[in-house]
């Protein structure tokens, strides 16, 4: 028996202790294991012996199976503890790494225990015995099952004992190598002791199953801790603990969540598993949710594939994957609903916008023809709204778009972003792409939504226009080129006070036209229905507050001028 040691447990670590962690690492690493391999063996060792039926014995046979099952190497040489120590991520206790490096090492033996000590029937050594529930079950005599020697060169039992009969010693017999050179090959030579020991029905008087010992840390994991209150739930999980798996969104927790249900399940802890699955599909019903409107911080598709390939590397079970995809087109289904489309002269005010938005990208813009056509669009927007009543408006279905901006740092346009949703009584957010650049989201009823984008469209080709314009001015001509850079940037800080101010002024002059008589009339119901489905999101956001920033006052000034001229005044055909 290999007995190196490349991890040591704690010195304070008890023999229960010791055995408890054991175990409970041994019911991880079954979510490595193929249940329908351990089913499919169950079957060929009861085949033609239907009267094997008694009650606990197919229990029996499955704990065997397992154990087959985990010690068995897969075609590329590994076991299903090889796998869990693979898997293992960063951070887990030196208790957990020592464990598993000691599952890892065991291996099946014949046996004789006698008190705290261990004799190795088949290499004549002698060692010291820890005990544990397995030893103290069997007792002592001839047993075979899976052992381990740890750091200090004592022998713990890591499976399931089984002392035996004359006809099951027999069966070991054969395995054993002359002159005390141990087993042939103990991985075969436990399939045929197990096997003629669930064939024969010689199952121990006082053989129970043991009691599984999760994994689950529920004292230092909040998704465990989480996971065993909804477990404990006498009643349906409601609103609360929805909104409370929401916070939970990510790729690891999700990953996380799906391992769990497989762990949990194979440890026959139902109601945990169930308790997981509930926190799973919370997850991918909110991720699927979010990707649909717009937002492209974390997509279902790099799930699948991050899964993919932690099944490659044996990081977590297959059936991670069969359950994701499961609960995925679960989300799907339930979504049931196509965003935005309430009626026809919606989707006509939607198109109209998109085609003015792919004319003017084309022609270009100043900032005053941004501005006019903003406050033609809200006319717009507003005279559609004079023909609706509440149940047409909560008929419809909100919508996102995420807006690229190409760029990984801040700019002064980024501050019409807010002002421009506000505008449009939509909500939006920011994001960090995969590659680092800025993106944002706006969010809120079709109508709205499309007018924010095409407005912030707008506002970017005014930027480009207006700051070219400056820079062939005179005063840019005129700076030194030490400072042109930050005269740039000051004169657009100063377009963005501009544009800002004439858009709160314009968004005033709006609710004070409406006199709550027009399409504004509605907007204390728009915005319940935007926060109705926001709180679905589970997005929660941190303000950025704008940093004082050193200008050039001058061209802060020009900035700002050009910010607040709104003298042209384009119509929009048809409106």
């Amino acid at each position: 028996m290999n007995h190196t040691s490349n991890a040591a447990f704690a010195g304070t670590t008890s023999e229960d202790e010791l055995s408890a962690r054991l175990l409970a690492l041994t019911t991880e690493a079954l979510s490595f294991v193929a249940r329908d391999k351990v089913d499919k063996l169950i079957h060929q060792w009861l085949s033609g012996v239907p009267w094997i039926v008694h009650d606990g014995h197919w229990a029996f046979a499955l704990t065997l199976a397992l154990e087959l099952a985990m010690i068995t190497p897969s075609l590329m040489g590994s076991t299903a503890f090889d796998r869990l120590a693979r898997a293992m991520p960063r951070g887990r206790s030196e208790n957990d790494l020592a464990g598993v490096a000691l599952l890892r090492r065991s291996q099946p033996c014949l046996a004789r225990l006698s008190g705290r000590q261990f004799e190795d029937l088949s290499t004549f050594e002698t060692k010291p015995l820890l005990l544990s529930p397995s030893v103290a079950s069997a007792g002592d005599g001839v047993v075979f099952g899976r052992f381990a020697v740890t750091g200090d060169g004592s022998v713990i039992a890591t499976g399931v004992l089984l002392p035996l009969d004359h006809d099951a010693l027999a069966v070991v017999q054969r395995f054993l190598r002359p002159n005390g050179r141990g087993l042939a090959n103990p991985v075969r030579c436990a399939e045929a002791v197990y096997r003629h020991v669930v064939r024969s029905g010689a199952v121990a008087a006082d053989w129970r199953e043991p009691e599984p010992q999760l994994p689950f840390d529920p004292e230092r994991n909040p998704l465990d801790a989480f996971a065993a209150e909804w477990a404990a739930l006498n009643r349906e999980p409601g609103p609360e603990e929805i909104a409370r798996a929401r916070e939970f969104v990510g790729t690891m927790p999700l990953i996380n969540a799906l391992v769990s249900v497989i762990i949990a399940r194979d440890a026959g802890a139902k109601r945990l598993a169930e308790a997981y699955r509930g926190i799973a599909a919370v997850l991918v019903e909110t991720m699927a949710a979010r990707e649909a409107y717009g937002s492209g911080h974390i997509r279902l598709d790099r799930v699948a594939a991050d899964i993919d390939a932690a099944i490659v590397r044996d990081a977590c079970p297959p059936e991670t994957k069969t359950l994701f995809n499961t609960l995925r087109e679960r989300a799907r289904l339930a979504s049931g609903r196509s965003p935005g489309r309430a009626d026809g002269d919606l989707d006509r005010l939607v198109q109209r916008i998109q085609g003015l938005r792919a004319k003017t990208v084309e022609q270009g813009c100043t900032e005053a023809e941004a501005l006019a056509a903003a406050e033609k669009v809200a006319e717009l927007l507003d005279r559609h709204g004079l023909s609706m009543s509440e149940l047409d408006l909560r008929k419809q279905s909100c919508e996102g778009i995420g807006v690229e901006t190409g760029r990984k740092r801040r700019g002064p346009i980024d501050d019409c972003v807010a002002t421009i949703a506000m505008f449009f009584d939509c909500r939006v957010w920011g994001e960090t792409a995969a590659d680092g650049t800025l993106r944002y989201v706006f969010f809120g009823l079709p109508g709205d939504v499309q007018a924010a984008v095409y407005l912030h469209d707008l506002i970017a080709l005014a930027f480009a226009n207006e700051t070219a314009s400056f820079r062939a001015g005179k005063f840019y001509d005129t700076t030194d080129t030490s400072q042109r850079r930050s005269a740039t940037n000051s004169f657009q800080l100063g377009l963005s006070r501009g544009i800002n101010a004439k858009l709160n002024t314009l968004r005033q002059a709006r609710a004070e036209a409406s006199g709550g008589s027009n399409g504004r009339a509605l907007v204390p119901v728009k915005q319940s229905i935007i926060e109705e489905e926001m709180e679905r999101l589970g997005l929660t956001f941190q303000r950025v507050n704008a940093t004082r920033r050193k200008v050039i006052q001058g061209a802060y000034t020009a900035g700002k001028k050009a910010g607040e001229r709104f003298d042209y005044r384009p119509g929009i055909a048809g409106g």
